[in-house]
Formats: structure tokens, C-alpha cells, sequence
């Protein structure tokens, strides 16, 4: 069978189609009774064909839940699978033992069994479609009452299964209409069940089948319920006799009183519903309803159904009354029940059930509600017994208490006495309002919630009462609370108590109370004073009363008591109708208030009272009766309260008393207030007092400044924002940020105040971390609206000026682009906000007088034309202005330019002239700028490039202008003639303004010339150089070797460069050149020009293609080597530029032979190593020149025997040369320097070795400034330093001295860094000085590398003597993080074992600087562990910070211990494989390695036994040192035995964890101990049974014999003598001799 589960019903393909009455025509008025009970007789399975389904039906019969659930799984997917369509759907027998299944399947105790059962139900349905009407019948009231069952995915499955077919309202009506007789049947059938006869109880608990039992009991009620509510009076009737043999069952009334709510609930439901459709019914039975419904239910526990309860019971009462009186039998009286079942409360209920017991004490005959005093009140005290229950909802207390109090006005219109009545209030009404007002513990039974209503209620039920002896007895509890209040007020505890301020509270609580009360009292007296039934103000008196009391009570004690001046203030705030009405009650009160402080002064402003007492003025001000009495009030305390300002206190009462609306007016009329308000608020914004913040925000948030003194302060402040040392005044911009939130318009409506303030605000706010006061003041001061016309003014005066208080060019940019985002600075006023070119050309000129850094002939197109340059004549004021930033205003104004350009400015709406003007002087500025970087120079664009945020931010603008200027060259492609596009044109115009201005041999000219070279650069690239161009090359006119047009000539070939490769004018020129060279000499400055014209235009071909004869080539060639015979008349000009010339010239004659090449190599030598006074700056060139010529002849392909000889020749002089230049000082780290070092030293890293004879000048060169010569030094000394060690180690044992690691590389080592030399991001750049003294530390490893034992036991005892270790190690463990207990995880920082075994210089350059010297110290702690172990642990072992060594540990066991374990079993494996053969009379040493157990395994054989020892090592090796143990002792005793072992383990910890040297000397002990040892002379072995060699010697014949062989001996013979000469042999247990006189 199928076992597919159910569909949904809403959604299965196909539902049951019958419709409409025919659809019940197979319905007959009779049929088969329900039998729910679990003795039914089982159906009749022996029709069914499908074997299965046979099983799963007989499974529905057994107890098991999950059974019975699979077992409707199968039936389900089982008639699923058979749908109508195929065969008519389910075979009729499965239907006919359905019908007798499912009503008692339906209500199993297991919920999916249920829904199952509904589910499968419906899916018959649908699968016999026709056939199942007649089976509807037969199971309508289980399908029904599977509706009501009270899990909801079970009623659920029924009313979907329902409802596929009953689709209609209408449907639904007429279904349980036909079905009336079989549902009223079924109701009948299973309202006679009990739990016996529907579960077993052998195998169903009591819970269980109590819960089945009340399942079909509501199940039958909810049946009724329904079909009394949805049929109608004529349809009823039809079947009245099976309604009247339903409700016979005394099961339909009694179950009022049943253990399940749901079942209570039907039960009242269906009796409400009774009362309506089947009066008659009801009336027959008054006595049983009286006895089961009444009594029993106001017995019975009715939680989660009082409140339908109640409700059936009022209609059953409304309507027949009886029910309480004649018709009740019962011995017990029902208005006994009835407290009773008050004192349950609602039992769980809303408050609809106090609503209903209302109604129910209303028609409640009135022979059982109590008549006299007693009664009432226990009645009354039933019902608080209810309402103050722990169960009780807190939601219920309104309707609960009004019921309550409801029903004792009943009662006192009940009793006829007078005193009874009075009593009965006193008793169950007064308290309600005493308890509220002091609450206490023994009236907390009489808590109500402190609800309004209920107070109100309270009040009325008595002050209202038609009875005059109750009003009356109201007033007089009144005056008594009123007293009793006045005597807690007089006795709260004076200040020197402890319980002082808890006294005060009480009563301030307390007060608090009283007029709230008093407050809704009078409210509700004046809503009905119109009303015919008004309600009287009966404690108004006595508040007054006492509040006089209070201020007679305040001036006596000093004001110290703050409980009843809190009492005052909850007077005029919860009760202002109390003082609306003058009298002289109302009168008194007020003079307290006029005279407060020229009665009480100083007293009461310090005191606690003084802030309630002033408040009460404050809400005395919003009664409008009371308005003239509030100014004349007022104005006296002001007054005083100015004459007193010092006073402690007078600033809060001042705050107090102007922190309301109403005193905003009468404050601008005192001039003396004003004063001292701006007074006050200025002292309090510079922090001249802590206090008055208050005070400052009352002022504005009502308003109490009259305009002209707002403005007044808040000009003061605007002067104040820094202080004297330009720090924010924290205190001013929180004041200017109040001022904001309160009034706005006061920092904006002036333009002078609104200028400075917004200057001053971006000036702090970009200096300093941004508060949120200032951010909100920003956004206020950069609203468009008010600052569009003000903002070209701000931006002009901050960009043509720098000061310390100079905005910042973002700032700037900033307000323009929020400016245009707002559609106020458009392209259009572009004009008005760039930058004055006046101002840039002024500012620019004094950088443009010095002659630039030599140096930079190196890094530009243009190069050796930084020579020609020479200094202005005109003298200008050189004083430069600067912001904090140290940036001059050209600077600046390249920034700003840069920037709003990039942000999507055009400069078309600037006049052209005026464009050309801005990226002539912007392209200027950048060539400064990127030479200032270049070089890192000083007092250039900016004074210092010191700081990381300035140099980004030169940088930035260098790549922002360059993209700017690059970016106009896009659509420029007629730039040489000015046609097409307006950046053709814009183009065309800078370039001719700049050959212009670059005729001069000055740094203005040389400056243009480098602009243009640069915007040639980006117009090549974007738009190449056709042959048309050649015309504009010729009318150029600049192709000539003069002063006034080299640079112009020296920027278009450069510019230009390969493009104009094959233009006639360029060749031409350059033949030019190469003749005039053939006639020039050296030290004129014409010659300069015309080899760096040269140079330049030689550089546009590729090498050895010059388009020259190669004759001219030969003679100028010769010309120029000429010069170098004599090669100290060449100043640094003239040799630098000689060898770029000839590095170009060389290569075209490469086949010509002649003593060009030896001149050269001799020039290049000579540079080299010249000595001379000339900056370095002046020497850069011309050593870059020659080295790069140099390489040129040295990668010459085929190159003539002269010049081969010559390299060969030469080659050891220039490997001094090369080391005579690392030794060069450089002054400075600069990229011309940083050029020429990196070219050194690739030539230096491929010397040969042979060449250096002393190392030690290479070891001060490790501690060089600059990295490249650290590295070149390093990398020698990295491949020497080995090498040298074979040598070393074999002078140490010929000479027996100890080896000693050089003085110059230990000196290296002195210096050691420590972490708090330097700060986070200097030490993240890997500075120099602790690449060096890694890098020493380095070299000293590689000492250790390839030495002997001895030398390596001596160079570790060299780094012990000074404890170089120690400084090592602290700062690799500052470093990495062990300090603070987080150690570098190598994992997730990708450090392999690779990186800890080897650390290349090469790749680790290639990393970010801080990972370079993580892997640097990773790879020393590596070596560290690897070669000096013991001065490792010795640094561990005096390690003082617990917190490092737990992290160190760790971390070496985890990354480093298993490399070094495992090179430690390699070492003794390679060493077991290569061990030397032993002499003739030695054995081999066996060693065996585990790698899994760390152990070494080292045997030695002595006649077919093994002496054996093994040698563990440790997980956290080599932290804690290996051990040694014994395995297999021979030939010796114990004693010896481990005395080896113990020398094994000695010499390994010892001797620098080598476990190599621990098996030698293992080996040797035994090799020892077995020399000169002779056989046994009986057994013919070395070792006995005992593992002892031979020891007793016989005195005649010298033989050796075993102890035991010779005892065995002795014991077989029978003799004491020697086995071979038979002589005696004096020894039985010992081999020593007897001492003299024993």
C-alpha cells in the first residue's frame, strides 16, 4: 500500500460535487445508533479485497497510539491512490467498517490519530463521491464534533473536509438542518457515556480518559448549542421529543459543574440560548436547574468560566427568580453559597464578570442579599475577599471596586438605622480613600490600584448620599485625615536624623496624594455644578487648612522640612481649582508666597524646600484668575533674588523662576535681569563656573533675552570658540549648540557674526575630533539658504592666505559642492570661487629663484637639463606663507583647483586666457611638488614632508592633477593649431605660453619645460604625432643649440620622444648635434647645451639606430674620450652628461676597435672612486651616468676584444670601486638615491667572493641608513661568511684557541631596539636601525651554520658573556605580542614552516614592511632555538612576566618545537647513515629513530648482547632537554652504567642540544670499557649470564674468569682451583683481597 501522506483538502485536485438538497436525499429520519464505547463490536473486514488494507483497518483496533496513526497513513495514501476516476473509487466494504470505526477513532486520546481519522473521512468522501451519501448518516455526528474538538489542528482537518463540499452559508444551514435527527441522536447516544464505558481502564490512565470523556461531553453540548442557535423555532419543533430526551440527561445542567472549563462554558452558553428558544423547557425544570445549575455552580469551582456563568445566571434569575426561593431544596442557603463564590473573584475572568455580578446583585431577589448591619458586612467582605485575591488580573479593579461599592450603596439604602448606615460606610467604604491616601500594612487590603475612578466612586457614595448622617460623617472623616496628615508633617524628623530625607519623602508622597485627590474632586464638583445633582467640594477647606499649616510649619523649621514644601507645590499642580476662587484662606496662602524672601532670605534659598516653593510660583502663573497676583509675585522675588545672586542657591531659584512661558514677558521688562543673565551664561560657557547650564538653557528655551541682548551674547561667544592656547572652548560650542536648538535664527540673521562663526567652526572642526555640538553647529552654519552669497567671500579670503588658522582645502571644497548640490554655486559662478591668479603667480615666484636638486636630473624626461638652470636677478620677498600644515599658498591653491575639478567643475565658464593662466600655474605648482617628494626636500610647496598625512596628501595632489590635466588631453586632438573642440584650443594655448616662458635658463623656464614634456607625454599617448606635424615641428624655430631655446627644444623632443622618431627635422637636428660635438671642448656652457641637446634627442631612437653616419659617430666618439684623459677638468655636469652621450655613441661603433673603451672604463673607475669636497647631491648624476654606461658596455652583444679585455682587465678594480661607493655617505634617503644604491648593489651581489679579501669593512656598512646598501652588504656577507667558517674551524683545532665572532659584527648587535623607541606605525615601517640589527643577527647564524662544534660552542659562549640574547628576545616577544598575552598566530597570518626554516631578503622585500619583519623575528627565533638553545632557556628561566613565558611556551610548542624535532631526528638519522666504519677490534653504533614517540634508539653490541640506551625528546623541546634512559645494561655494573647515561644527557644539554654528541660519547664509553677485555677462560664469552665481563684472575696461570662460571665451576669439581692450571683459587664470594689484621 502507498503510504504517501494526505494532500490538503482546500487544495486536492478533486472535491466532493454534490450540491444542494439532493444531496441529502439518502438521509432517512432514523438510523443506526453511535457507539462510541471501546467494547463495540468490531466490524466485518471479510469483504475487502486488498489484503493490506485489511491489516491497517485491524491495526485501528489496537490500544497502541503510533499504531493507529500508521495504520491511518496507509488508508490515507491507499484511497488516495484510488481516486473516483479509477474503478468508482473505494471499494463499499471499506466504507461500511469505516462507519463503524470512525466515531470511536475520532475521539482517541492521541491528537494525530484524530486529525488522521478526519483526514481520511474526507478523502472517502471524495473517492466514492455518490456512493458516500448513504454512509453520511452513519457518521455525521462524529465528522461534526470533530469540529469542536479543542486542539485546533484536529477541529481544522474536520471543518476543511467539511467545508469542500459545504460552500455556501446556505449549505451549511440546510446540512445541519437534515442532519438534525442524527446529530441529536448522537448528542444523546454520547452524553450517556462515562469514562468507564469510553476507555479501558486497564490500559488508560484516569487523566487519559477523563480527557476522552470530557471531549465527547462538549462534544455533545457544542451539537446542541449549535443547532438551538442556527435552526429556527419551526425547524426545532419538528424533533421536540429528541430535545426533551436530550435534556433529561441530568449530564446537560450538571455539567456546570464539571472538571472541564470548556464543558462549564457550553453548559451556561446552552442555557442562555435555552432560555430564549425553549422557555417552556427551562420552566419544567426550575428545581433541578435550582439545585444542579445554582447551588452546585456557585459551589464549583468555575475558573476560566465565572464570567459566562454569571451571565447565565443573571438571565436564568432575570426570568424566573424562583430559582433562588421556592424552587431551591438544598439545606445550605444559597446566599451563603453565593459569598462564597465571591470570594473566588472572576476566577481567572476579564472584568465583564464585576460587570455582570452587577447586573446579577440587581435582580437578585432581595430575601437573600443580607438585611442587616453584619450581614452587609460580611457580604461586603466576601466580595473584597474576591477583588483583592493574589489571582485577581490588576485590569479587573475598576469594574470589581465599582460593583463593590455599588453594592454597599445598596445596602446602606438597605438598613433602616442611621448609625447603621454611618457604620457601614466607616467600615467598608472610608477606607478605600484612607488607604489610598496613607497607605499602611494593616489596610493593605484595601489597596484599589490607586484608580481615579475608583477614588472618585468612593468619594461620591457617600459625600452624594441622600442620607445627611452619611454626608455629614463624611466631613468629619475628612477633618480626621486632615489632621492626622498636619501631625505627620509636624513630626517628620528634623535634618540631623538619619532617616531625615525618607521622612521628608513620605510626606511629599503623601502630599502628592492628597491634592491629586483633592484635584479630581473639585474638577468633578465643577462639571455638575449645574447638574441637578452636584457634587459637593468637601475637603477643599480643609486643604487650605492645610496648606497654612505647611508655610507656619516651613518659617518655624527653616525650610529644612522639603516634605511639606513639596506638599505646596502638589497643591497649585494636582488642585488648581482650589485657588481660583479668592478668599482669605486663598489670600494667606499667597502673602507667604509675595513675602518668601524678604521674610526668610538666605534660609530659604539654600534650603531643600526653596526649588518646590518656587515651582509652586511657576504653576501659580497658570491659573488665569490668580495673573495679577503671579506678576507682583514674581517681580518682589526677582528682585530679591538679584540683590542675593551670590548666594548659595540664588541661581537655581533664578532658573526656577524663569523657566516658564508666563515669566518670559515680565523678564524683558527688568533691565537688571538681562545683565545678569548674559552675565551668568557667559561665565558659564568659558567655564568660569561648573554650575549654571540650567540656568543658560531656561534662558533660551522660554525665551527670556530680548533681541538685542541674545545678539549681544551670542557675539560674545563667537569671539570665545578657542581659547588663549587655540584649543576648542568646549564649554562656548555647547552654549552656540543650545543657542541652535532653541533659536537658530540668532547665528544667522547677521552676516558679519555669521561669517566668523562659520570660519571659525570648519577651522576647529578639521583640527579637532568633531563633537556632535559641533557637527549641529556646522550643519547650521552650512545651510545653503543662508550662506550662498557669503560663501565666495569665505573661500577667496582662505585660499589667498595661510596662517595657522587657515581652513583646510577639503573644508573649502566641501561647502562648494554642497553649495552646487543645492543648485546655488553652479558652473556659472565658477568664476567667483577659483582660485586669484594674480595671488598664485606671486606666490609662486619665490620658488621659482633657487636652483633645483642636481638629483633630479635622474628621475625626469628631461633630465640633464636641471644643469643649465641659473639663479633669478630679481630679488623677491622670500617669505612664504604657510597653514599648520606647513602647505604654502600655492599649494593650497593647487589643491583646491585639483579638487573642485575632480568633484565635476568645468573651467568653461572662465574666460580662456583665464584657464590657460590656471593650468599653467597648476602644472607648475605639481612639477615643484613631485621634485619636493622626489627628494623630500624642505621649505619647498610644503616646509616638511616629515609627516605621513602631509606626504599622502602631496602625493594625492601629484596623481589628482596629472588625471586632471591628462583628463583635458582627451579631446584636444587639434592642440597644435587650436582647431576643433574648446580644449583644442585651451591646449594649444597652455603649450605656447609655456615654450614662451621656458626661453630662460631659469628655474621658471626650466619648470615650463618640464610642464610641457609632460603635457606633450599625454597628448602623444591619446593622440600619436602624425606626419602632418612635421610643419609645426619647423615653425616651431626652436631646434637650435642657443640659450633661449634648449629647454623648448630639450621639452618637445622629450615630450614627444619615439613619436618624432622618423621625422626629417629631428634627424637633421641631431646630425646637427653630432658635428658640433666633434669641435666642442669641456667647461663651456654652450658645449653643456649641446650635449644635453644630444643626450635628449639621441634618446627618441632605439640604441646603436642613431641616424647618423657612422664616420661622424667614430670622430665624435673620439672627440668626447678625448676629454677623459684628463678627467678632473670635468666638473659633474660635463661627466654626466659625457656618459650618457656616449652611452648611446658606444653601442653604434661596438665593432670599431681603439682605446675609446679602456678611456671609458678608466673615466667610469675614476668617478668612482674619486675623492672630493662636492655634495653629494652633485655627484648622484654623474656615478648614475657611469654606472648605467657601464652596464650598457657589460650587455653589449658581440662585443669587440678590446672592450672584453677590458672588462676582464678591470674587473677587481671595480669591485673596490663598487665597495668604495657603498661606503659613500649619504646624507639623505632620497629616490635618486635610492636609484643609484639599488644599481650598486646588484652589481655588487654578483662579485665574485675572490674578491674581497677583509669582510670586516663589510659589517658597518650592514648598519647603513639606507636598505639597499644594507642589503648589498648583507648579501655579501650572507654568502662569506660560510664559506669562511671551514676555514676558521680548521685554524681552531690546529691552533687550539677559541674562535671569536668578530668584534665589527658584535658591535652591531649592542644597540638592540626596544618596542618603546618607537611608536606603532614608525615600527610598522621596519626602520632601518632594526632591519640592521635583524639583519647582524642574521650574519651571526650564518656563523653558526657551517662551523665546527668547538666553534660554535665558542661563539656561544661569546654571545653569553655580553647577554646579547636577552635584548633579542624582548623585543622579538614585544613585537610579536607575547608581551600582552596575544602571540602572533602564524596560521592565520600565513606563515608556513617554510617561512620559519628560510628567510629570503628577495621575496620578504616584496612584502608589506611590518610582515618582512615579523618573518625576519620569526625566522632569529628559529635559528635562536636551532644554535643557542641553552641561552635561550637561560633568558626564559630569568624572564620575570609570568604573562610572556605561559604565551612563549606555547607558541614555540605549537609552531617551532616540531621543526626542530624534526631536524633533530634527520641530524641523527644522516648521521647514523654516514657514520665511519669502525676499527678492527669496534662495533658499529645501531641507532634507530621513531618519529611518532620522539625517541632515538642507540645500541652498541658486546658478544651477541646489546648495550642500549634510549633518548626521548620532549614535546616542548628545546625548552626542556631531552632524556636519557637506560635500556639494556652489559658489561658494566650499575653504578657505571649510569654514570654513562648521566654523561650522555650532560653533554647533550650541554653542548648545545647536540644529541650527535651524546651518542659519540655513549659510543665512546663502551668502546672504553671493552679495550684490553679477554674472554672467559670456561665459557669462552665476554659477558656472563649476570651481563658482567670477566673480573677474578687467578693468581698462577693470570687467566680472567666470571664470577659465575668460576662458582658453577667450583660447585661441579668439587675444588677450589683454577680450571686450567689447578691451582687454588682463594675466592668464594669476593675478589678483594682480605686488610691486614682481619
Amino acid at each position: 500500500m502507498s503510504r504517501k501522506p494526505a494532500k490538503s483538502r482546500a487544495t486536492s485536485g478533486k472535491t466532493f460535487t454534490s450540491s444542494g438538497s439532493s444531496s441529502f436525499g439518502a438521509f432517512l429520519p432514523t438510523s443506526r445508533g453511535t457507539d462510541l464505547s471501546y467494547l463495540a463490536e468490531p466490524p466485518d473486514l471479510s469483504s475487502i479485497a486488498d489484503a493490506n488494507v485489511v491489516v491497517s483497518l485491524k491495526n485501528l483496533q489496537k490500544k497502541d497510539a503510533t499504531t493507529k496513526a500508521k495504520a491511518l497513513e496507509e488508508l490515507v495514501g491507499y484511497v488516495q491512490a484510488h481516486p473516483y476516476e479509477q474503478d468508482g473509487g473505494a471499494e463499499e466494504p471499506i466504507l461500511e467498517a469505516w462507519d463503524q470505526l470512525y466515531p470511536r477513532i475520532s475521539i482517541d486520546n492521541s491528537r494525530r490519530v484524530r486529525e488522521l481519522s478526519h483526514v481520511l473521512q474526507f478523502e472517502l468522501m471524495k473517492s466514492a463521491r455518490k456512493r458516500s451519501e448513504k454512509h453520511v448518516p452513519k457518521i455525521v455526528g462524529s465528522w461534526l464534533a470533530g469540529t469542536f474538538d479543542k486542539d485546533k489542528a484536529v477541529s481544522r482537518a474536520a471543518i476543511e473536509g467539511l467545508s469542500s463540499f459545504l460552500t455556501t452559508p446556505e449549505k451549511v444551514f440546510q446540512f445541519w438542518k437534515r442532519c438534525q435527527a442524527q446529530i441529536l441522536e448522537y448528542a444523546s447516544n454520547a452524553i450517556k457515556e462515562t469514562p468507564e464505558t469510553l476507555s479501558d481502564e486497564r490500559s488508560t490512565n484516569a487523566d487519559d480518559a477523563d480527557s476522552k470523556y470530557h471531549r465527547v461531553l462538549g462534544s455533545s453540548l457544542a451539537m446542541v448549542l449549535n443547532l438551538l442557535q442556527k435552526l429556527d423555532l419551526s425547524d426545532l419543533e419538528k424533533f421536540q421529543d429528541n430535545y426533551d430526551q436530550f435534556f433529561e440527561h441530568d449530564k446537560v445542567w450538571a455539567s456546570v459543574a464539571s472538571n472541564d472549563t470548556i464543558v462549564r462554558r457550553l453548559s451556561c452558553q446552552l442555557l442562555s440560548v435555552c432560555l430564549e428558544k425553549r422557555p417552556g423547557r427551562i420552566e419544567a425544570d426550575l428545581a433541578r436547574l435550582s439545585k444542579v445549575f445554582v447551588a452546585e455552580g456557585l459551589k464549583h469551582n468555575q475558573t476560566g468560566s465565572a464570567a459566562d456563568y454569571v451571565v447565565a445566571l443573571t438571565e436564568l434569575t432575570a426570568r424566573y427568580p424562583d430559582v433562588w426561593t421556592s424552587e431551591y431544596r438544598g439545606k445550605k442557603s444559597l446566599g451563603s453559597r453565593l459569598r462564597g463564590f465571591l470570594e473566588k473573584g472572576s476566577q481567572g475572568g476579564t472584568s465583564s464578570f464585576w460587570v455582570s455580578l452587577n447586573q446579577l446583585l440587581d435582580v437578585i431577589p432581595a430575601a437573600i442579599l443580607p438585611k442587616d448591619l453584619a450581614g452587609a458586612s460580611e457580604f461586603l467582605k466576601s466580595m473584597r475577599v474576591g477583588l483583592t485575591r493574589r489571582e485577581e488580573p490588576g485590569s479587573n479593579a475598576v469594574d470589581g471596586w465599582s460593583t463593590y461599592l455599588n453594592t454597599a450603596r445598596r445596602f446602606v439604602q438597605t438598613l433602616e438605622s442611621g448609625e447603621d448606615r454611618v457604620k457601614l460606610v466607616q467600615e467598608n467604604i472610608f477606607p478605600i480613600t484612607a488607604q489610598y491616601l496613607y497607605p499602611t500594612l494593616e489596610t493593605s487590603t484595601w489597596a484599589t490600584g490607586s484608580h481615579q475612578q475608583i477614588l472618585i466612586r468612593a468619594y461620591t457614595s457617600t459625600a452624594t448620599s441622600p442620607y445627611e448622617d452619611v454626608v455629614e460623617a463624611t466631613r468629619l472623616e475628612w477633618s480626621r485625615w486632615k489632621d492626622n496628615f498636619r501631625d505627620r508633617i509636624r513630626n517628620s524628623l528634623p535634618e540631623a536624623s538619619k532617616e531625615h530625607e525618607k521622612s521628608q519623602k513620605s510626606v511629599a508622597d503623601e502630599g502628592y496624594r492628597w491634592f491629586t485627590l483633592i484635584g479630581l474632586i473639585s474638577d468633578a464638583h465643577e462639571k455638575t455644578l449645574e447638574s441637578d445633582r452636584p457634587i459637593p467640594n468637601i475637603p477643599a477647606t480643609y486643604s487650605l487648612d492645610l496648606l497654612q499649616d505647611s508655610f507656619e510649619l516651613l518659617e518655624m523649621r527653616n525650610w529644612k522640612p522639603f516634605g511639606a514644601a513639596a506638599t505646596v507645590e502638589a497643591a497649585f499642580k494636582q488642585s488648581p481649582r482650589l485657588f481660583r476662587e479668592s478668599s482669605e484662606d486663598t489670600r494667606k496662602i499667597l502673602d507667604f508666597l509675595t513675602n518668601l524672601l524678604s521674610r526668610n532670605g538666605f534660609e530659604l534659598l539654600k534650603s531643600p524646600a526653596a526649588a518646590h516653593i518656587f515651582s509652586s510660583i511657576n504653576l501659580l502663573g497658570q491659573i488665569p484668575e490668580q495673573g495679577q497676583e503671579y506678576e507682583k509675585i514674581w517681580n518682589k522675588n526677582i528682585t530679591s533674588i538679584l540683590e542675593h545672586i551670590d548666594s548659595p542657591g540664588a541661581l537655581t531659584a533664578l532658573t526656577t523662576l524663569i523657566s516658564t512661558e508666563h515669566a518670559s514677558f515680565l523678564a524683558k521688562q527688568v533691565q537688571d535681569l538681562q545683565e545678569e543673565l548674559i552675565k551668568r551664561c557667559l561665565m558659564c560657557a568659558v567655564g568660569a563656573t561648573d554650575s549654571g547650564w540650567d540656568l543658560f538653557e531656561a534662558v533660551f528655551t522660554f525665551n527670556t533675552l530680548t533681541d538685542v541682548a541674545a545678539r549681544r551674547l551670542v557675539q560674545d561667544l563667537e569671539k570665545r570658540i578657542t581659547n588663549a592656547s587655540s584649543q576648542p572652548n568646549q564649554g562656548v560650542i555647547r552654549a552656540l549648540r543650545l543657542i541652535a536648538d532653541k533659536k537658530p535664527d540668532l547665528l544667522l540673521q547677521d552676516e558679519v557674526t555669521h561669517m566668523s562663526l562659520m570660519a571659525n567652526l570648519l577651522g576647529v572642526s578639521e583640527r579637532f575630533d568633531t563633537t556632535s555640538d559641533i557637527a549641529t553647529l556646522k550643519a547650521l552654519m552650512d545651510n545653503p539658504s543662508t550662506s550662498n552669497s557669503r560663501l565666495p567671500v569665505l573661500v577667496q579670503r582662505s585660499i589667498s592666505t595661510a596662517d595657522a588658522s587657515s581652513l583646510s582645502v577639503d573644508t573649502l571644497v566641501q561647502q562648494v559642492v554642497q553649495a552646487s548640490a543645492a543648485g546655488i554655486a553652479q558652473n556659472e559662478q565658477l568664476e567667483l570661487l577659483i582660485p586669484d591668479t594674480d595671488v598664485w603667480r606671486q606666490e609662486l615666484a619665490p620658488f621659482l629663484q633657487d636652483i633645483p636638486n642636481q638629483s633630479l636630473s635622474l628621475t625626469t624626461a628631461i633630465g640633464g637639463a636641471y644643469f643649465l638652470p641659473t639663479s633669478s636677478s630679481t630679488t623677491l620677498d622670500t617669505s612664504v606663507q604657510r597653514d599648520r600644515n606647513g602647505c604654502s599658498i600655492p599649494g593650497r591653491m593647487a589643491m583646491y583647483t585639483t579638487k573642485l575639478l575632480s568633484a565635476g567643475f568645468q573651467l568653461n565658464a572662465v574666460s580662456l586666457p583665464k584657464q590657460v593662466e590656471i593650468m599653467v600655474y597648476l602644472s607648475l605648482t605639481i612639477s615643484l611638488v613631485t621634485d619636493q617628494l622626489t627628494v623630500m626636500g624642505e621649505n619647498k610647496v610644503w616646509s616638511s614632508l616629515s609627516s605621513a598625512a602631509i606626504l599622502t596628501d602631496a602625493e594625492d595632489l601629484v596623481s589628482s592633477a596629472r588625471r586632471v590635466i591628462t583628463g583635458m588631453t582627451v579631446d584636444a586632438d587639434g592642440w597644435r593649431d587650436g582647431a576643433g573642440t574648446e580644449k583644442s584650443r585651451l591646449i594649444h594655448d597652455i603649450i605656447r605660453r609655456l615654450i614662451e616662458d621656458a626661453q630662460s635658463l631659469t628655474p621658471m623656464g626650466l619648470y615650463s619645460a618640464r610642464s610641457l614634456s609632460e603635457l606633450l607625454q599625454a597628448l602623444t599617448e591619446n593622440h600619436g604625432f602624425p606626419s602632418s606635424g612635421e610643419k609645426w615641428l619647423v615653425d616651431l624655430d626652436i631646434f637650435k643649440s642657443t640659450p633661449s631655446t634648449a629647454f623648448p627644444a630639450v621639452a618637445v623632443l622629450s615630450g614627444l620622444g619615439e613619436a618624432v622618431s622618423a621625422s626629417r627635422t629631428v634627424s637633421t637636428f641631431c646630425n646637427r648635434l653630432v658635428s658640433d660635438v666633434v669641435g666642442a671642448n669641456p667647461g663651456q656652457e654652450k658645449n653643456l647645451i649641446i650635449l644635453l641637446l644630444l643626450d635628449t634627442c639621441m634618446q627618441i631612437y632605439d640604441t646603436g639606430e642613431l641616424p647618423v653616419a657612422n664616420n661622424r659617430l667614430v670622430f665624435a666618439v673620439r672627440q668626447i674620450t678625448s676629454w677623459l684623459e684628463t678627467p678632473e677638468d670635468l666638473d659633474y655636469r660635463f661627466a654626466t652628461e659625457t656618459c650618457r652621450c656616449l652611452q648611446r655613441l658606444l653601442p653604434c661603433i661596438k665593432d670599431v676597435y681603439g682605446p675609446y673603451w679602456e678611456k671609458t672604463m678608466d673615466f667610469c673607475i675614476h668617478l668612482w672612486t674619486k675623492s672630493t669636497t662636492d655634495p653629494f647631491d652633485h655627484r648622484i648624476p654623474e656615478i648614475h651616468a657611469s654606472l648605467r654606461l657601464f652596464l650598457t658596455l657589460q650587455s653589449l652583444e658581440h662585443p669587440n676584444d678590446d672592450l672584453t679585455d677590458v672588462l676582464q682587465s678591470s674587473a677587481e678594480r671595480r669591485s673596490t670601486a663598487f665597495i668604495e661607493l657603498l661606503k659613500l655617505p649619504r646624507e639623505k634617503d632620497t629616490q635618486p638615491v635610492d636609484i643609484v644604491d639599488s644599481i650598486i648593489c646588484r652589481l655588487v651581489e654578483k662579485l665574485p667572493l675572490r674578491h674581497f679579501k677583509d669582510l670586516s669593512e663589510l659589517y658597518g656598512l650592514v648598519a647603513s641608513d639606507s636598505r639597499s646598501i644594507q642589503t648589498a652588504a648583507f648579501t655579501i656577507l650572507h654568502r662569506a661568511l660560510p664559506a669562511a667558517q671551514e676555514d676558521l674551524s680548521l685554524d681552531v683545532l690546529l691552533d687550539k684557541k677559541d674562535a671569536q665572532l668578530p668584534d665589527e659584527l658584535l658591535s652591531l648587535l649592542l644597540d638592540a631596539p626596544t618596542l618603546e623607541t618607537y611608536s606603532d606605525e614608525v615600527l610598522a615601517r621596519f626602520p632601518t636601525p632594526i632591519r640592521s640589527y635583524l639583519l647582524s643577527w642574521h650574519l651571526v647564524f650564518d656563523s653558526f651554520k657551517a662551523a665546527a662544534f668547538k666553534v660554535r660552542s665558542d661563539y656561544a659562549e661569546n654571545l653569553k658573556a655580553a647577554n646579547y640574547i636577552g635584548p633579542l628576545m624582548d623585543f622579538t616577544f614585544d613585537v610579536l605580542g607575547h608581551s600582552a598575552a596575544h602571540p602572533l598566530n602564524l596560521d592565520k597570518a600565513n606563515f608556513t614552516t617554510e617561512h620559519i626554516r628560510h628567510y629570503d631578503l628577495k621575496l620578504a622585500e616584496a612584502e608589506t614592511e611590518e610582515r618582512n619583519m615579523q618573518w625576519l623575528l620569526i625566522h632569529l627565533y628559529y635559528l635562536v632555538l636551532k644554535y643557542v638553545p641553552n641561552l635561550f632557556k637561560a633568558w626564559y628561566l630569568d624572564c620575570r612576566s609570568k604573562q610572556t613565558k605561559i604565551a612563549v611556551a606555547s607558541w614555540m610548542t605549537k609552531y617551532f618545537s616540531p621543526i626542530i624535532i624534526s631536524e633533530a631526528l634527520d641530524d641523527v638519522s644522516n648521521w647514523s647513515a654516514t657514520q665511519e666504519p669502525p676499527a678492527e677490534d669496534e662495533k658499529k653504533l645501531i641507532v634507530k629513530v621513531s618519529r611518532a614517540a620522539r625517541e632515538i634508539t642507540a645500541g652498541y653490541e658486546v658478544d651477541e648482547f646489546q648495550a642500549s640506551i634510549s633518548i626521548r625528546i620532549p614535546q616542548d623541546y628545546p625548552l626542556e632537554g631531552v632524556t636519557v634512559s637506560g635500556i639494556n645494561r652489559v658489561a658494566v655494573n650499575e653504578r657505571k652504567w649510569q654514570s654513562w647515561i648521566l654523561t650522555t644527557q650532560g653533554v647533550i644539554t650541554f653542548s648545545g642540544g647536540s644529541i650527535i654528541d651524546g651518542l659519540t660519547t655513549f659510543r665512546r664509553n663502551i668502546v672504553g670499557a671493552m679495550k684490553g677485555q679477554t674472554e672467559c677462560a670456561i665459557c669462552y664469552s665476554l659477558i656472563s649470564t649476570d651481563k658482567k665481563t670477566p673480573d677474578k684472575r687467578c693468581q698462577t696461570c693470570k687467566n680472567l674468569f666470571h664470577r659465575t662460571c668460576l662458582y658453577k665451576w667450583f660447585q661441579s669439581s668439587n675444588q677450589n682451583t683454577c680450571p686450567l692450571c689447578r691451582n687454588p683459587i682463594d675466592y668464594l664470594g669476593s675478589d678483594k683481597r682480605p686488610t691486614k689484621g682481619t
